[in-house]
Order: structure tokens, then C-alpha cells, then sequence
């Protein structure tokens, strides 16, 4: 009988590194897709940023004529 409950209670910690272990993996992978997401919109922020620059580097260019 001691021996059935010792293998019940090692089978629940099983269960529970299992999902501690699962819940980790999808951590990780949110975690690298954010970074993924945050690279990204800074390459598009970067060039928004180029663009309004150059938008008003012909704006004076126009002004000016």
C-alpha cells in the first residue's frame, strides 16, 4: 500500500514537472516572439522616420523656390 502511494505522488510531481516544463516552452516562445515583434517595428519606425525626413527636406526645398 505505502509503495501505490509513493508511485501515486511520483506520478503527480511527474504531471507537474510536465506542465512546469510545457508552461516554460511557451514562455520562451512568446518571449522570442516579442523580441521578434519589437525588431520589426523598429525597423518600420526607423524608416517612417527617414520618410517624414525626407517629406520635409522637399517641403523646405519647395518653400524655398
Amino acid at each position: 500500500m505505502e509503495r501505490e502511494a509513493i508511485n501515486l505522488q511520483n506520478k503527480k510531481i511527474e504531471r507537474m514537472i510536465v506542465s512546469i516544463s510545457a508552461m516554460i516552452a511557451d514562455a520562451i516562445e512568446i518571449a522570442q516572439k516579442a523580441k521578434a515583434m519589437s525588431a520589426d517595428s523598429e525597423k518600420k519606425l526607423i524608416l517612417a522616420q527617414l520618410e517624414l525626413e525626407n517629406l520635409y527636406i522637399q517641403l523646405e526645398k519647395s518653400e524655398s523656390i
